[in-house]
């Protein structure tokens, strides 16, 4: 069995249930900085996901040194050196190229998350303080962006690996 697939959907539970808990903040008058810090959360859940999903993909064919995939370029690479194409790697290319599509959305946010802009950083300060939330985050990161990138990675996942148990 491929180690990779349980904890696929040990994140992608997680994911579900952190949007559970937005969802409830979120319909309340909750701490702005509670609601950011959950659905930051629930974003880098289904980016780890994705990240491990890819090396699902690479098991099921057989992949040596799993541990380098770390995005769908090396996936495809690895899969090009043994001489396959699987389609799942070149939808999952796709949907990160295609501008809007909900694979860009999520990773495109993650990017957002993990840079640090630099009228965010203290330059008066021998100690950088960062700020922490803005009105952009809080507006694209909601409960239902979140759980519609969920379902669309979750409608994927179980495709491929429907496809990937006939082969």
């Amino acid at each position: 069995m491929n180690p990779y697939l349980s904890v696929v959907n040990q994140h992608v539970c997680f994911s579900a249930l952190l949007l559970e808990q937005l969802a409830e903040c979120e319909g309340k008058s909750t701490n702005r900085l509670q609601v950011l810090a959950l659905a930051q959360s629930v974003l880098l859940q289904l980016e780890i996901s994705y990240r491990f999903y890819l090396r699902e993909v690479a098991a099921n064919y057989k992949c040596r040194e799993l541990e380098q995939i770390q995005d769908v370029d090396t996936l495809i690479s690895a899969l090009q050196s043994m001489g396959k194409h699987p389609a799942e790697a070149s939808e999952l290319a796709n949907l990160e190229q295609q501008p809007g599509s909900w694979l860009r959305g999520l990773l495109s946010a993650c990017h957002q998350v993990m840079r640090v802009q630099s009228e965010q950083v203290s330059q008066h300060s021998p100690i950088a303080v960062v700020q922490v939330s803005s009105d952009q985050d809080d507006q694209e990161l909601t409960a239902e962006r979140l759980s519609d990138w969920r379902n669309a990675f979750l409608e994927v996942v179980e495709r491929h690996r429907q496809h990937m148990l006939e082969c």
